[in-house]
Formats: C-alpha cells, sequence, structure tokens
C-alpha cells in the first residue's frame, strides 16, 4: 500500500546558474561539441556551488536510469521518517523482471523477498529494473516530483507528458543553442508518444550530486547512505573511466539507444566537482560515449582532449543499464 510521503525537512542547498562562463573548461566543452549530432548536456559545480561550466543546463533531457535516483532519494526520505525499515523483506514480483532478464537479480529470484536495503544497492549499483519497480510500489508520482522539488530539481517529472509541464515549449537558455532545445522538444515528444516520459535537466542533475558531494542531499543520513551505494557503480565507463587512478569518484550512468548519460563527483585535489553529464537524440551510443569521456576530463581540469576517433570501440565497456 502506497503511504503518504513523509514532511518535508529542510531544502538541499540549489547552486545557482550565471550567464555563460568564462572558463577554460566552458571554451573546451564547446570546442567538443561543435559540430556534434545530436543534443548534449554539461554542468560541472565546484564545491561552493558555483558553474565552472555549462551547456544547455537547462534544456530538458530524457533521464534514462537517472530516474532511479529520484526513486532511491524518496524511499531514504521514507526510512528516515519512519514510514519504511531499512532491512524489512520486500517480495521481488515476476512481473518487475524484464523479458531479458535483470541486472542484478536472477530470474529464478522472482517472488523471493529481500532486504529494503538489497533493492537500494541493486538499483544504484546494478541499475536493476526489478527493483526499481519493486520499489516503485512505496511511492507514487506525486511524492516523487515532491521529493525532486525538496533536492531543488526544479525541472525534474517523472512518469510525465512533456507537453503538460509548466515550462513547456522549453526555451534556449543562455547556454542553450536554438536548435538543441528545437531537437530536444522533439525528441521528447515523439517519446511521449510511446508512453510517459521522465524529463530532467542537467543543472537539476548536477543539484542532485552537489547535494551529495557536500552532505545535504535533503539530510546527511540520506546524503551518505546514496554515495555508498554509488560508489560500488559497477557501470565506469564515462566519469570513472577518465579519473586518475586512486582518486574517490562515485557515479550514476543511463542509457538508452539513443541516449547516454553520467552524473557523478569527482574528488580533486583542488576540491571535489560535481558534474552532469547527457545525451539525447544521438545516432550512435558508442560516439556519444566517446563523448561523455571527453567531457568528464574537461570536468576534472584536464586540458589536453583527444579528438573522438572517427571509428569507435567500446567493446570493453560495461553494458548498458
Amino acid at each position: 500500500m502506497i503511504t503518504p510521503a513523509p514532511p518535508r525537512p529542510t531544502p538541499t542547498p540549489e547552486p545557482t546558474l550565471a550567464p555563460i562562463v568564462g572558463t577554460n573548461e566552458q571554451a573546451l566543452a564547446e570546442s567538443l561539441l561543435a559540430g556534434e549530432i545530436g543534443v548534449y548536456g554539461f554542468v560541472v559545480l565546484a564545491e561552493d556551488g558555483s558553474v565552472i561550466a555549462s551547456h544547455n543546463s537547462e534544456t530538458p533531457f530524457i533521464t534514462a536510469s537517472l530516474y532511479k535516483l529520484i526513486v532511491m532519494a524518496d524511499i531514504l526520505r521514507r526510512v528516515e521518517a519512519g514510514e519504511l525499515a531499512i532491512d524489512e523483506p520486500v517480495t521481488v514480483e515476476a512481473s518487475a523482471f524484464d523479458e531479458a532478464g535483470d541486472m542484478y537479480f536472477a530470474v529464478d529470484e522472482a517472488g523471493q523477498a529481500f532486504p529494503l536495503s538489497d533493492l537500494l544497492y541493486a538499483v544504484g549499483a546494478f541499475s536493476s529494473n526489478a527493483a526499481a519497480r519493486t520499489l516503485l510500489t512505496f511511492t507514487n508520482t506525486e511524492a516523487l516530483r515532491d521529493t525532486a522539488v525538496l533536492i531543488g530539481m526544479e525541472r525534474t517529472y517523472l512518469f510525465s507528458d512533456p507537453t503538460e509541464l509548466p515550462f513547456w515549449p522549453p526555451e534556449p537558455g543562455p547556454d542553450a543553442p536554438e536548435e538543441d532545445v528545437a531537437l530536444a522538444r522533439r525528441y521528447l515528444e515523439d517519446s511521449a508518444a510511446v508512453g510517459p516520459v521522465n524529463v530532467t535537466t542537467p543543472l537539476d542533475m548536477a543539484r542532485y550530486q552537489y547535494g551529495l558531494m557536500t552532505d545535504t542531499l535533503i539530510s546527511p543520513w540520506i546524503s551518505q547512505q546514496i554515495v555508498a551505494i554509488l560508489e560500488k557503480q559497477l557501470i565506469r565507463d564515462r566519469i570513472p573511466f577518465v579519473v586518475p587512478e586512486g582518486t574517490r569518484v562515485f557515479n550514476k550512468p543511463g542509457n538508452l539507444v539513443d541516449a547516454v548519460q553520467d552524473v557523478g563527483v569527482v574528488y580533486l585535489d583542488d576540491g571535489p566537482r560535481a558534474m552532469a553529464l547527457m545525451s539525447e537524440a544521438v545516432p550512435d551510443d558508442d560516439r556519444a560515449t566517446a563523448v561523455l569521456q571527453r567531457l568528464a576530463m574537461i570536468a576534472i581540469g584536464e586540458t589536453e582532449i583527444p579528438p573522438v576517433p572517427d571509428v569507435i570501440d567500446n567493446s570493453s565497456a560495461a553494458p548498458p543499464d
């Protein structure tokens, strides 16, 4: 049975977006993305919340599996409020599985009960769809929206019709080319013709990571629970792929056939950086992965960025979620 969301605690601090910044990271990102097919989003935040670089920061993007971050925060909010217990047994029904199986649970485990903590781990570290669908039975669309707003994700709507959103049709921001916003609009409206769509922005996703980075994502306990899970993330072919060995990093990727995402935090010698790297309406997800790898290099302050090769070989990358 779905219970109402608990009362709101203090909202997560919100980094504010300035006009296009004049950093080296900004220039490198714009140079890299010039001429790329599809829509790319890029936001990097410093420890004080200032914007290091941004591109299409408030352009709407499909979340792919990044929506699971909101689900995790919502469920943990209920645990902290005493509505759910972190160790209570939860049954993963057969109806929660994809036809191809699941990234974490074996098909023959359908109908078995697992601690709620196992489902949260499966969602965050393995991007398990079976776990996510099971956790969704404890909440609803309105509560998920409330949790997103609480985090500071003003333009994040799950299971929505984008044409009914209050900011639709989207307008180009100071860092958004008109043609990118127009393509993003067409892409999301076409996606909505198939069914409800999960919509967010790179800035919203960077704000989520900033909350984790500063221990302010709803509460310190919730922040720490999510970070501990994301540090065990299975898919590490984007942000973690380019960071120096031994550097602390956590991330959450997302994939669709024509959308590749990754969000996370990297702890550098001069302070941590929260980042969101996103794409949609891309014709080649391998190429998009290669572009995101280079955006991650830019986000951590690298200055020698190799060009995206004409032929992409991601054969050693982890499978999509």
